[in-house]
C-alpha cells in the first residue's frame, strides 16, 4: 500500500514540473490574429504589452513585416504565426543558398591555385592598355575549360579600388583546357582610362593588395561549380 501512495505521489510531482515547465513558455494569445490595414500599430502595441511572444517569433514577425509589408496584399488577411512561419522559411531557404555558395567556393579554391604576378601598362597608338599577368595551376583530376572571378585591388583598409572580372575561356583560346596538374600563365588585357581615378591608383600604386575571387569554374566534361547565389 504505502509503495502504491509513493508511486502516486511520484506521478503528481512529475506531472506537475512538467506542467510549471511548460508554462514557462507561454505563448502569445494572438498568434492567430490577422492582420489587416488598420491594425498593425495596435496589434504590436499588444504583444508588446503582453510580454509572451519569444524573441525569435518577434524577430520573425518584424522581418516578415519589413520585406513582404512593402505590398500590402502580402500581408493582409495572414495571421501572425502565418508571418512567423513564412519568415522562418525565407531564412531557412536563404541558409540553404549561402552554404552552397560557400561551399561551392570552398571546392573551386580548392581545386586551382591563381598568382597574380603583376600588371604592365602599355600606351600605343593613342590607346591605354593594362595587362593583368597571372599563373594558374589545375589542382583537380579534370581539365578545367572555365575559370571565372575577378581580381580585386584593395587599399590599406582593405577599401575595393577597382575589381578586374576574369574569363579564362576569354584567353584560353590556342589550347582551350588548363589539364590537370598543369600550370599556366596568362596575360588578360583591359582598356586603361586615363581620366578615371581608379584606373590611374591601380596603375600607379605599388602598396595595393591584389585578391582573387573565384565563382565559377567549369571542366570540359561539363561539371559547373558555381558559388554565385541568384
Amino acid at each position: 500500500m504505502f509503495k502504491s501512495i509513493s508511486r502516486i505521489v511520484l506521478i503528481v510531482v512529475l506531472v506537475g514540473l512538467i506542467s510549471s515547465c511548460g508554462d514557462q513558455n507561454p505563448k502569445s494569445q494572438y498568434l492567430s490574429e490577422k492582420i489587416t490595414k488598420n491594425n498593425l500599430y495596435s496589434l504590436a502595441q499588444k504583444i508588446a504589452d503582453e510580454n509572451k511572444m519569444s524573441r525569435e517569433d518577434i524577430q520573425l514577425l518584424t522581418g516578415a513585416i519589413n520585406r513582404l509589408g512593402v505590398n500590402a496584399d502580402s500581408i493582409v488577411g495572414k495571421s501572425v504565426s502565418d508571418l512567423i512561419n513564412i519568415q522562418e522559411e525565407f531564412l531557412r531557404q536563404q541558409d540553404f543558398k549561402q552554404m552552397v555558395s560557400i561551399l561551392a567556393k570552398a571546392e573551386i579554391i580548392a581545386n586551382h591555385t591563381i598568382k597574380y604576378i603583376g600588371m604592365k601598362p602599355l600606351d600605343t597608338l593613342g590607346n591605354s592598355y593594362d595587362y593583368l599577368i597571372f599563373d594558374v595551376t589545375n589542382n583537380s583530376d579534370k581539365s578545367i575549360k572555365e575559370l571565372i572571378g575577378q581580381f580585386r585591388f584593395l587599399d590599406a583598409n582593405g577599401t575595393i579600388i577597382k575589381a578586374y572580372p576574369i574569363e579564362l575561356s576569354k584567353i584560353m583560346t590556342v589550347a582551350p583546357e588548363l589539364k590537370p596538374k598543369e600550370t599556366r600563365r596568362f596575360v588578360y588585357p583591359f582598356f586603361h582610362d586615363k581620366n578615371n581615378q581608379r584606373d590611374e591608383i591601380v596603375r600607379n600604386s605599388k602598396g595595393l593588395q591584389v585578391v582573387w575571387f573565384p565563382t565559377v569554374m567549369e571542366y570540359t566534361d561539363k561539371t559547373k561549380i558555381s558559388s554565385i547565389i541568384e
